[in-house]
């Protein structure tokens, strides 16, 4: 193994006097990575203190702007040079992430008294979970996630990162989250690290918990942190904000966790992707329920990885969030939005659940986010979704044996009723 770097030894000494959960959940390239202190770093001092040439970053200026194609610029006219063409921090811009933090802390009642990080930006929420993938998880780790999840989750954790992964059915009988199953296989692990995933809003299914099943899974996660265990917890906020049902919780779990025992790690992934209807820009946040003491070392950690791979997030993109969200119409333009989305998600329940197709399919309870998904009681899920695609040019995505999820947002209300008298027709004749 190769030996580790000063600046590496430097950091994970840190975490040991500071934060020595966050030190034992690190993976080994966790304890390796840094940033070095080398073209960045320099270049920064030269930002405060080349008064007279900067000759450290690689742009190209002329006549002191920015170089640049006018048939680019012609396309975003109102954005400053640097704001389009310059590079971004490694972490991300400075005041992008004040805003998410401010806007993490209007809509999530429970972080008021919590103590909450500067969130880091990631490329898209996939980018996001490959970090903490690169940063918290070795081959053989144990990764504990429902039955039904975004298929994704394997190809970062499972097959790149060789995590085992350990599943529960997401459902109870009753059709509500399968706390006790959730339990039980906390409580049945015996490894002194464990990582959690969970995603509410859900997908596939729309799923949003309540507040006493929230509790529930809080409490069972100290529990297991009681026993001496330290787990790191990913919540996969993809959808926050898209709450259509007021029976459910209306923020993150995130906000429960955080201070909850000191074994538990909590870590928020959330962005732009849903919240801001921005999903090409590929703009995404990790944020982490830890001191800033925890967070120095930390964030240089993941400013190494980033610098390994992607070196940042597109600039351009976190300025164009960041300066819709200081648009006066912004709050107003966002909740139209939300309104057709929500009368979609309103008129799908009513369609699906009508007693005409009680005996093809069983709906999944939905309250939030993009989806719907439908147990099929009779014929093959992916014979069903292709015959809809060749037959029809309907598309939905088949998920196992007879699960087939439809993807409201982006249905016309007025189109609903058709897709899913289409799909009964099609199962019927199936």
């Amino acid at each position: 193994m190769q030996d580790l770097n000063p600046i590496a030894i430097e950091l994970n000494e840190r975490f040991r006097a500071t934060a020595p959960t966050v030190f034992e959940l690190l993976s080994e390239l966790g304890k390796r990575i840094y940033l070095p202190k080398g073209i960045l770093s320099q270049t920064a001092e030269a930002s405060t203190k080349a008064h007279r040439f900067n000759a450290t970053r690689a742009i190209a200026q002329q006549n002191d702007n920015m170089m640049h194609l006018a048939v680019s610029r012609e396309l975003v006219p109102a954005l400053p040079l640097e704001g389009i063409y310059g590079y971004a921090p490694v972490l991300g811009q400075p005041e992008l992430r004040e805003a998410w933090k401010t806007h993490l802390l209007k809509e999530n009642p429970s972080l008021a008294e919590a103590t909450l990080s500067l969130p880091i930006v990631t490329s898209g929420m996939t980018h996001g979970f490959s970090l903490l993938a690169e940063l918290f998880v070795d081959s053989g780790d144990r990764l504990i996630l429902p039955d039904k999840i975004w298929g994704n989750y394997r190809l970062i954790f499972q097959t790149k990162a060789e995590a085992n992964l350990q599943t529960y059915p997401f459902f109870n009988a009753t059709r509500g989250f399968n706390t006790h199953g959730f339990r039980e296989i906390l409580t049945n692990m015996t490894d002194e690290k464990l990582l959690i995933l969970l995603n509410f809003p859900h997908n596939p299914t729309g799923y949003a918990i309540n507040r006493t099943e929230a509790q529930r899974i809080v409490d069972a996660i100290v529990a297991r942190a009681d026993a001496g265990c330290r787990i790191l917890v990913m919540i996969d906020d993809a959808y926050a904000g898209l709450w259509y049902d007021a029976s459910v919780m209306h923020e993150s779990l995130f906000g429960l966790l955080v201070g909850c025992h000191p074994n538990v790690v909590p870590v928020k992934i959330d962005g732009a992707t849903k919240e801001e209807y921005a999903w090409g820009l590929r703009v995404a946040f990790i944020s982490f329920g830890l001191e800033e003491v925890a967070m120095q070392p930390l964030e240089q950690k993941f400013s190494g990885l980033i610098r390994a791979n992607t070196s940042g997030a597109s600039q351009v993109s976190q300025t164009l969030i960041l300066e819709a969200m200081k648009t006066p119409g912004y709050a107003e333009q966002k909740q139209r939005n939300y309104e057709i989305l929500k009368a979609r998600a309103l008129k799908v329940k009513e369609i699906a659940s009508d007693v005409r197709y009680a005996k093809l399919w069983e709906v999944y309870p939905s309250h939030a986010g993009y989806f719907t998904c439908l147990n099929l009681k009779s014929g093959d899920a992916e014979q069903v979704r292709q015959r809809l695609l060749e037959e029809h040019g309907i598309g939905t995505i088949s998920l196992g044996e007879t699960e087939l999820r439809v993807a409201y947002s982006c249905l016309d209300e007025s189109d609903i009723e058709t897709v899913f008298r289409t799909i009964a027709e099609v199962i019927e004749d199936v």
